[in-house]
């Protein structure tokens, strides 16, 4: 039975194949096979001709629509690359933009170069003064290119002294050694200038290894005389300790004088006299240069006024095993203003001072007569 119904079906679907091939109209063009089915089961309703033709409608009217979807499709292309048209105008736009506003940038640097450069000019013109004399006498060239005579290097040791103020001359490279950070040990000689005092006046010895002076000179001003001499000043500010050695009560008396008394009650671990005060130097310096990479040799010497701002005592002491400190407010019959000698020499790094006060320390006839002097070392220039 199941072999009579698989002939069966097979027989069905030979024919129904047979009869789609009748209505079936097949074109090759090219590589192309296009297959027509025909809908109409009457085999001479139409000829083959009108067959084809049918077909052809077909296509034209596929081709229309697809033409209509290209043409849509191409209108959208052109739009996307118009906004990307636009949008790569804006990036050109603002990458021109940067580029103007760095070029602005420039030419703004540029011009305060040249405002520089002119201001510099005017500076070499107005220091070349009528009548001098440019010519060297060697070789009777202009000094403006003998390295000898005019220098244009500048460097960290012997700088530009844009502070120079010369009435010899211009074109004088000079710099003093005021400005900076000292150190030093004070002590004081009387009028024979001698530190071992007279019995009178012994017990006002100091302990000079604790008696100490520190000094910043922040202002400096030089006149050069040349390359080599000029005279220095400006301003600095002090800080005198005087550290005495016994173990006295150094006070005022009730005759107005300064006196120093041997303590018999408490014992001093420290007692000194401090003093604050403002200085104006005038010096004379000859510089012998090295290297322009290395400091070289000076040697100065002149005069310091000095200013009293302040002064007062500390005292620690020991009583009955405890430990006690004081701090006593009072001028101790100082000298307001006094003026001194001051001697400086320098060699490569090493910078040393001393100084030496024409004025005693104490008031005259109100204390003894001892005249503060000092040496050290400056660690610091400015």
């Amino acid at each position: 039975m199941k072999k009579i119904i698989l002939i069966l079906l097979a027989i069905s679907w030979g024919l129904y194949t047979i009869a789609q091939e009748d209505d079936t109209t097949k074109i090759k063009m090219g590589d192309t096979k296009i297959i027509i089915i025909e809908k109409d089961n009457d085999k001479n309703s139409n000829t083959k001709k009108e067959k084809l033709e049918k077909g052809k409608a077909e296509f034209e009217k596929m081709k229309a629509e697809k033409q209509a979807m290209l043409d849509e499709q191409k209108k959208q292309l052109d739009e996307q690359k118009k906004q990307l048209d636009e949008q790569k105008d804006e990036l050109e736009k603002q990458k021109l933009e940067l580029e103007f506003q760095k070029n602005e940038k420039n030419l703004q640097e540029l011009e305060k170069e040249i405002e520089a450069l002119e201001k510099g000019i005017d500076n070499i013109e107005n220091e070349m003064e009528p009548g001098d004399d440019w010519k060297d006498d060697n070789d009777n060239e202009s000094s403006w290119h003998n390295k000898n005579k005019y220098d244009w290097d500048f460097d960290n040791d012997w700088p530009s002294d844009w502070d120079n103020l010369s009435p010899f001359g211009k074109n004088k490279k000079f710099r003093g050694h005021w400005a900076g950070f000292e150190i030093g040990l004070n002590n004081y000689v009387d009028k024979d200038l001698s530190l071992s005092l007279s019995d009178e006046d012994r017990n006002f010895e100091l302990n000079t290894g604790g008696s100490w002076v520190f000094a910043i000179n922040f202002l400096e001003f030089n006149v050069p005389f040349g390359k080599n001499l000029g005279l220095v000043t400006g301003m600095g500010t002090s800080w005198n300790n005087y550290h005495f050695r016994n173990n006295v009560n150094v006070y005022e008396d009730a005759t107005g004088i300064m006196v120093a008394v041997p303590e018999t009650v408490k014992s001093y671990n420290r007692n000194t006299l401090n003093s604050w005060s403002f200085s104006i130097p005038l010096i004379f310096e000859f510089q012998i240069r090295n290297r322009k990479s290395s400091p070289g040799f000076y040697l100065s010497g002149g005069v310091v006024g000095t200013a009293k701002v302040a002064s007062w005592g500390n005292i620690e002491y020991l009583l009955n095993g405890v430990k006690y400190e004081e701090r006593r407010k009072s001028d101790f019959l100082e000298n307001s203003f006094r003026y001194g000698l001051t001697a400086r020499l320098g060699l490569k790094h090493l910078r040393l001072f001393a100084n030496y006060d024409l004025v005693s320390l104490f008031q005259k006839d109100r204390g003894p007569e001892l005249y503060p002097v000092s040496v050290g070392i400056s660690l610091l220039s400015f």
